[in-house]
């Protein structure tokens, strides 16, 4: 009998040392478009949790709207939970430029807008406090599907 109760109190601490503390991150998949269409030159996101649970998070978006979100340094997706999604799109960019060596690299100070302004986002999905895109996210897989800002009621 003592030695059961050893064994299983010795097992429980095993176990609990091997957790670090974090709540479980969830794979979650989507695509992101304005107007039926990728951001030319992709964005990032912020998910920020709007009740209990949840975990505040950011992601990129590429040049064909999908998303790509890490929680925790490396573990992909998001913690359960509800959030409002911040949206901010890029719209300068760096020209490329042939430097001494020959190689094709983007100039570090020159900017220039990349991006029509009829290809800018609306204002209200990079606000946090107006954003009207949320999601839910659940224990398991998660597929937010394809959200497409122009079609998104705007505050």
């Amino acid at each position: 009998m003592t030695r059961t109760l050893l064994c299983s109190t010795l097992a429980i601490l095993l176990l609990a040392g091997c957790s670090d503390g974090r709540p479980a991150v969830y794979p979650t998949t989507g695509r992101l478009l304005y107007d039926g269409k990728p951001m030319p030159l992709g964005a990032s996101v912020t998910f920020l949790p709007t009740g209990s649970g949840g975990v505040a998070t950011s992601g990129q978006v590429d040049q064909e709207g999908n998303l790509t979100i890490t929680t925790f340094e490396n573990e992909s997706g998001l913690v359960a939970g509800e959030y409002r999604v911040i949206v901010y799109q890029v719209i300068e960019k760096e020209p490329e430029h042939k430097d001494q060596d020959g190689e094709i690299r983007a100039a570090p100070t020159d900017t220039f807008m990349a991006v029509d302004e009829d290809q800018r986002i609306p204002k209200v999905f990079s606000d946090r406090a107006k954003s009207p895109l949320t999601v839910t996210i659940t224990e398991g897989s998660n597929d937010l599907g394809t959200i497409d800002l122009k079609t998104v009621p705007q505050s």
